[in-house]
């Protein structure tokens, strides 16, 4: 069986190989074309950097609402830190559980609560940077406002970090 196809293939070549034979004037030229001898270098144009543009009145407007609702929220954490202090001051050393360690994380809780609206404010702030970033707007003024919004954050984590410290058994 083998050598029948053998036989086959042989046999075929001749006819295969003929079809590749054709008249020696019918090639293109394998020399040199004109295009090919230039020699000249390009380069790209100079451009000059556009610089961003400012961001539009409503996106600072924004940005300074939210920044001022960071402002009310820290005002609000602040006003509730001294009664918090006062309740964790009456249950340190109390066993968790008890009435005076249960009102003291409750009013932690509050607490944590006036900074989870600082938070969301500073996320607002990240998206409206994050808009004003990928439309090629000046970021100045909303990082700014970012900035200021995540110092008034650190400081009420600060204060959460001691009072949750002084809760712990």
């Amino acid at each position: 069986m083998i050598a029948r196809i053998a036989m086959l293939f042989v046999a075929a070549a001749p006819l295969a190989l003929g079809a590749c034979a054709t008249p020696p004037g019918e090639y293109p030229s394998l020399a040199q074309r004109e295009i090919e001898r230039v020699s000249y270098v390009m380069t790209p144009p100079q451009t000059t950097p556009t610089p961003p543009q400012s961001p539009a009145q409503p996106v600072l407007a924004e940005a300074r609402d939210l920044l001022a609702s960071v402002r009310t929220a820290h005002t609000a954490f602040l006003a509730d830190e001294g009664a918090v202090r006062s309740q964790v001051a009456a249950a340190r050393g109390a066993e968790s559980g008890s009435d005076a360690w249960s009102l003291a994380e409750v009013a932690l809780a509050g607490l944590i609560t006036q900074r989870s609206r600082a938070m969301v404010s500073l996320a607002d702030l990240d998206q409206l940077f994050i808009t004003a970033s990928i439309a090629g707007e000046s970021t100045e003024t909303i990082e700014a406002a970012r900035s200021e919004a995540e110092g008034l954050i650190a400081n009420e984590d600060a204060i959460l970090t001691d009072l949750s410290a002084q809760l712990a058994p």
